[in-house]
């Protein structure tokens, strides 16, 4: 299907440049943007936001990084849940965010002597599947109650 893209005069030193750099091939990199643009509209619309996270990846040797992704939270960054360990020594928090495209994103760190350390991002395909996780199960229960636990019709 060939479908033409009309440009204002001054557009067109950029079209050039990305059809230069493209090898003349700007199809996909269109489409790309489109579907980026589409997705990103429609999480908007479903109430949702980019959400970033900047943390120290204890998984990663503590190196920073920066993850982002549409969602919500439903246990807030501002407002974590809290889980003191049996000494009370140390407190572990949890954020949990759902995204876009249904996927459950657990944020969390732990905290002694009031000094966090040990920051995670995890995400999981659904609530259930989170559940299963030892490390954030308390976490993922809590942001269900919160969220709503959907009702199962059943047909009995």
């Amino acid at each position: 299907m060939n479908k033409t893209v009309y440009l204002r005069d001054e557009e067109v030193p950029t079209w050039e440049k990305a059809r230069e750099l493209a090898g003349d091939k700007l199809s996909p990199i269109i489409v790309t943007a489109l579907k980026r643009f589409i997705s990103e509209k429609e999480a908007l619309g479903k109430g949702f936001e980019r959400i970033e996270v900047a943390f120290e990846d204890a998984d990663d040797n503590d190196l920073p990084k920066i993850k982002a992704f549409y969602g919500r939270w439903i246990i807030d960054r501002g407002e974590p849940l809290l889980r003191k360990s049996r000494n009370r020594a140390q407190v572990d928090k949890f954020a949990v965010a759902e995204t876009a495209k249904g996927n459950v994103v657990v944020y969390m760190h732990k905290e002694k002597d009031q000094r966090p350390w040990g920051h995670r991002l995890r995400i999981y395909p659904g609530f259930e599947e989170a559940a299963k996780d030892e490390d954030v199960s308390y976490a993922i229960r809590k942001a269900m109650e919160k969220r709503g636990v959907p009702v199962e019709e059943l047909d009995i």
